[in-house]
């Protein structure tokens, strides 16, 4: 803006008055079109190129950077869908270990139960037997205190006693007697 002024400054302090914009002068044509023309073979040569060949270089590292990232993104994809099925199979594995400790240990209850059940029966049936045998110990001591007591009052009554092989017969005969009636 100050050259304008400046130059209309000269102008006018040379000839008093300022150019007509409306002529055309052909020297100035001629000569302004030799400067563009010479500026653009510059700037194309030491400008645009340089920067085209910039911008291309840019553009073509943009599209890397997003194909780039299209890939990473699709193998972050890939990797979530594989962890995603590792983990549906560990939660599918871990309900299969939980159903099978719950079957071994129903297994391992039921084993127990049926062993101590066994333990039982064999415990009752010592006890049985155990009792069975103070039984006929007690029949069997009962009956020699018995037939001792009526061998000897009969042995008094009668006023002999009884040799050993009739007090064993008389014996037997009273437990088995005692046996079959209880």
């Amino acid at each position: 803006m100050l050259d304008s002024c400046y130059t209309r400054l000269l102008i006018l302090a040379e000839g008093g008055h300022e150019p007509d914009p409306l002529k055309f002068d052909a020297d100035l044509a001629l000569f302004t079109l030799v400067i563009f023309l010479g500026l653009l073979f510059v700037l194309g040569k030491f400008a645009w190129k340089p920067l085209i060949q910039g911008l291309n270089t840019r553009e073509e590292n943009i599209a890397n950077q997003i194909e780039s990232a299209e890939r990473a993104n699709e193998n972050a994809q890939a990797n979530l869908r594989q962890y995603e099925e590792r983990l549906a199979l560990a939660t599918d594995e871990a309900k299969a270990v939980l159903d099978e400790a719950k079957k071994d240990a129903v297994a391992v209850k039921d084993r127990i139960l049926g062993e101590a059940q066994e333990e039982a029966q064999r415990i009752r049936d010592r006890a049985l037997a155990d009792i069975e045998a103070a039984k006929n110990a007690a029949v069997r001591d009962l009956a020699e205190k018995s037939v001792d007591s009526a061998v000897s009052l009969a042995g008094s009554i009668v006023g002999r006693s009884l040799d050993k092989q009739d007090h064993d017969k008389l014996i037997e005969d009273s437990i088995s007697s005692f046996t079959d009636g209880a």
